[in-house]
């Protein structure tokens, strides 16, 4: 497992990590936080005394450090190839996403002598993210690449970024965001483009609203696990969700009814569900929409509907389905009736 706590690097941490290099701090906060000790400086190249396009990174309280190779920081920054985000805007970035929440800060840093820097933080009262006998993200991680290997990402997981594997660990969880198996975690990636620094407060925002919709996710979901259902209920439940767009004379069609037939499964036998309570319902159509829905061995087909289309929309709906005690009831009646006409 490789670190790579290079000369240049110091990993904070109010823990030490397994790697045995964490500065050990009673309290990491934005005024000595270490990444706002130095930032970048981009040098622009010469050639023959003449300056050229290209640029390259080095620090503030370093100049002789190089970051990365070259690259075309265009005329005017208009034909920018990459826009590196310092740590100013870095730290800026993460001061507006968690703004007004109690938090710690628990792990700061760099690696790869500064080309990947990185801020993890719990936000207190949250620390577990366990709902519903379900795990859920424990830290809220922040990551940036000035050597070009990263992306700009921010996730909640249960990896707290202390090192380079750590941070890779993290940046495949972002990069792999629908076949992950914490699937519900917040996963946000940004390239380097020329616009990069006019969006980051959006991301900001994007963040802010994420956490707050995990906060009152965290709160519903253990409300679910609270409400039992019998399963004769759930299938009628599946039922009426399946054909919610159909009149109920008409039955439901053979493909129809093997989703509900695999729903009712994954509420008995899917991961971490016992078939006793809408916690589990709500898991087995998540878990359907996201790895089972759209058919087939196309797993980019997959992906495209878990994330941005029919199945996105389907597990939201499905849950504010579940947050409304009228259109629940009218689900679960719409269902039986459906069911009724169904054809053997």
């Amino acid at each position: 497992m490789a670190h790579n706590i290079e000369n240049y690097d110091i990993q904070q941490g109010i823990d030490q990590a397994w790697h045995g290099k964490t500065k050990i701090e009673q309290e990491i906060t934005f005024e000595n936080i270490v990444l706002g000790q130095w930032d970048l400086v981009p040098q622009r190249l010469q050639k023959n005394g003449v300056d050229t396009k290209w640029h390259i990174l080095t620090c503030s309280d370093a100049p002789e450090l190089e970051i990365g190779t070259p690259y075309n920081g265009g005329l005017g920054d208009t034909q920018a190839t990459f826009k590196p985000v310092d740590n100013k805007s870095f730290l800026q970035m993460i001061k507006d996403s968690i703004a007004g929440a109690e938090h710690t800060i628990v792990s700061a840093g760099s690696v790869r002598n500064r080309g990947r820097v990185f801020v993890t933080i719990k936000l207190n009262g949250m620390e577990s993210f366990k709902a519903a006998g379900r795990d859920f993200g424990a830290y809220l991680n922040f990551g940036n690449g000035h050597d070009r290997s990263s992306v700009l990402w921010v996730n909640t997981g249960n990896v707290c970024t202390v090192c380079d594997n750590t941070f890779s660990m993290n940046l495949f969880q972002v990069e792999n965001k629908a076949t992950a198996e914490n699937g519900d975690n917040l996963n946000v990636a940004k390239r380097h483009t020329k616009n990069v620094l006019l969006s980051l407060p959006k991301l900001s925002d994007l963040i802010d609203k994420a956490v707050g919709v995990q906060a009152k996710f965290q709160h519903e979901l253990n409300r679910l696990d609270n409400v039992p259902i019998k399963l004769d209920t759930a299938r009628n439940l599946f039922a009426g969700f399946v054909g919610r767009r159909m009149e109920a004379k008409q039955g439901l069609s053979t493909r129809s009814s093997n989703t509900v037939d695999r729903l009712l499964q994954l509420h008995v036998h899917g991961k971490g569900n016992r078939g006793e309570t809408l916690a589990d319902s709500f898991s087995a159509v998540t878990d359907y929409y996201t790895h089972h829905s759209s058919g087939g061995d196309n797993h980019m087909r997959q992906v495209v509907s878990s994330e941005y289309g029919a199945g996105r929309d389907a597990k939201q709906e499905f849950f504010t389905v579940l947050s409304n005690e009228d259109k629940y009831l009218e689900t679960v009646n719409h269902g039986e009736l459906i069911l009724t006409n169904t054809k053997d």
